[in-house]
């Protein structure tokens, strides 16, 4: 499993893991990872293995700090459980994300959504600016990034990784949906603030509810404000009471359907959805004309490097 459904792109030279440019100076310790039909960032696998940890930072550090981790904008540090792999990998870092969507301390494992993709920090200062995610791997939280090909689960190389899945996700229509009854609702992100009025103050296992936003983070937890039968209500992002997924377009209209309620919370919300639907596609076409743009231009530098040398041909000659 890799960190993104269906496809995966490695863009340029210099988004592969140990990259060097300016005289050995600027050394790249992590991959750059695209991902084309899906920008939630995904707990991997190791080589097909589902592996596990503990959430020890999400965070974004101030460039004033005088901390280079500024140039990683909002990440996501996991610490892997002891005695999982083979390799000195103890530590992964997903950078540049949008919005972070897990807190210090909570336990993900391989599949969960960590963060969105996005291009904070220095990726905001690429030319032109892109959203990825860069994937580091570690062994220790101050060493230098390892070989993290056998968590990206492809080749250290420019090129398109992965199977298109059949319908591209929509960016930014999640859902909460609710793995235990022990799951609560909330009218404020305020854990003093159970709605009772809706089933008791609690969610119902195995339901999805849309989330409209999510809010960040208040006494150490991770809020989203979600539509619950036609109402704004919030919940707690738990991994061992719900999660954040993202649904196919006909499972999502269905779960939109069901919580939205009297007062037309249907129609707002598949006008939503059909709205996240319409961005994506034109995501997608964006990535298609960068990717031509990208072609013409390295064809033009071949085919100036091809006029270079034939001049340095016939200068030899005379």
């Amino acid at each position: 499993m890799a960190i993104f459904k269906g496809r995966t792109r490695v863009r340029y030279g210099y988004s592969r893991w140990g990259y060097t440019r300016n005289n050995g100076k600027g050394w790249h310790g992590g991959s750059d990872e695209e991902g084309l039909d899906s920008t939630t960032i995904l707990m991997p696998d190791y080589k097909g293995k589902s592996i596990s940890g503990r959430v020890i930072t999400a965070r974004k550090v101030d460039k004033s700090t005088g901390s280079k981790t500024w140039e990683w904008g909002w990440y996501v540090c996991v610490e892997l459980d002891a005695g999982q792999t083979p390799d000195a990998v103890n530590y992964l870092y997903f950078c540049h994300n949008a919005r972070n969507l897990v807190s210090v301390g909570q336990r993900v494992k391989s599949g969960d959504a960590l963060a969105v993709m996005g291009n904070t920090g220095n990726a905001a200062l690429a030319s032109p600016p892109f959203a990825h995610c860069h994937f580091e791997v570690r062994a220790t939280t101050t060493g230098a990034g390892l070989d993290p090909t056998a968590y990206t689960g492809h080749p250290n190389a420019v090129g398109t990784y992965g199977e298109a899945i059949d319908e591209t996700e929509e960016s930014d229509m999640k859902f909460l949906k609710v793995t235990s009854g022990k799951c609560e609702v909330f009218t404020a992100p305020d854990v003093n603030a159970v709605d009772k009025a809706y089933n008791g103050g609690k969610l119902i296992e195995g339901t999805c509810y849309p989330v409209q936003a999510e809010v960040g983070s208040s006494g150490g937890y991770s809020w989203v404000r979600i539509f619950v039968a036609g109402v704004q209500r919030y919940a707690v992002v738990l991994a061992d009471r719900c999660q954040l997924v993202t649904l196919s377009p006909g499972d999502a209209f269905a779960a939109c359907v069901a919580q939205g309620g009297a007062g037309g919370g249907a129609e707002e919300l598949k006008a939503q959805l059909e709205a996240a639907n319409a961005r994506a596609d034109a995501e997608a076409r964006r990535a298609d004309e960068a990717d031509k743009r990208a072609d013409t231009a390295e064809q033009h530098a071949a085919e100036t490097d091809k006029r270079i040398a034939n001049i340095k041909t016939y200068v030899a000659g005379v």
